[in-house]
């Protein structure tokens, strides 16, 4: 049985294939960027996950499929309206419509293993809110729902889990970040620390997974005060990127 990781050439998604490996999975690594999966040393398959036949390849390739976490996504960030709406429809292509038409597929064609899991990776935004980074919110909430739905809906011996992660040292992070001072970046969680956690808590069966104290903790205040966490995010994003970052 295999276990699939989407977005593995980077970040996160290279995180939790890497340490997938090294507990002993069969690890598909699946990303769009054939030179990052190439320095992995992992099986892998190069896949724009938007191609109309993204979900057939992967089948393919991975069944039975034991566990598969999506992790592959881009954002936007900036001024709403200044982000051209052809990019706020790739964010929402890739991030939420990939993961929903993969796992149809999987279901429909039997790919999955008797028992498996489907596990997604969402945002803090679910919490807080997220201006500056509105559609990449919508993706990531839209997934969480998405998630908590589908799990009800499997079939005997399947779940599906939903993953917020905080802050990370990654490229996607330093890429819409409107500050990557040395002192921030090393403020984030490293992705190999998100990633132990993540599959330990998927090991254990969690359907909600906010792995690191520090993700917590802002899962905590954007629930107990979403309005005031919201304006400092807004302070702290949207007003520092007069222009898109795409």
């Amino acid at each position: 049985m295999t276990t699939v990781i989407t977005g593995a050439g980077n970040g996160l998604g290279r995180g939790l294939a890497l340490a997938a490996a090294t507990r002993g999975d069969d690890v598909l690594a699946v990303d769009h960027d054939e030179a990052a999966l190439g320095e992995l040393g992992l099986p892998s398959l190069a896949l724009d996950l938007t191609a109309q036949d993204a979900a057939e390849r992967l089948a393919d390739a991975a069944a039975p499929i034991s566990l598969i976490i999506h992790s592959a996504g881009i954002s936007g960030t900036g001024p709403f309206e200044a982000i051209p709406a052809a990019h706020h429809a790739r964010i929402l292509k890739l991030n939420f419509e990939a993961p929903v038409t993969i796992t149809c597929h999987l279901l429909a064609v039997g790919a999955m293993a008797p028992r498996s899991t489907h596990a997604f990776v969402g945002s803090l935004s679910t919490f807080t809110g997220y201006p500056g980074a509105v559609s990449y919110a919508a993706s990531k909430d839209g997934l969480a729902s998405f998630a908590g739905s589908l799990r009800k809906a499997l079939p005997k011996g399947q779940t599906a889990a939903i993953i917020y992660p905080g802050p990370m040292a990654t490229d996607h992070a330093a890429r819409y970040a409107p500050d990557n001072s040395e002192k921030t970046v090393a403020a984030r969680q490293k992705p190999e620390e998100a990633a132990d956690i993540i599959l330990k808590a998927l090991a254990a069966g969690r359907h909600t997974i906010i792995p690191g104290a520090k993700a917590k903790l802002l899962a905590t205040a954007g629930r107990a005060a979403p309005r005031a966490i919201s304006k400092a995010l807004k302070r702290g994003l949207y007003d520092k990127i007069p222009d898109p970052k795409l």
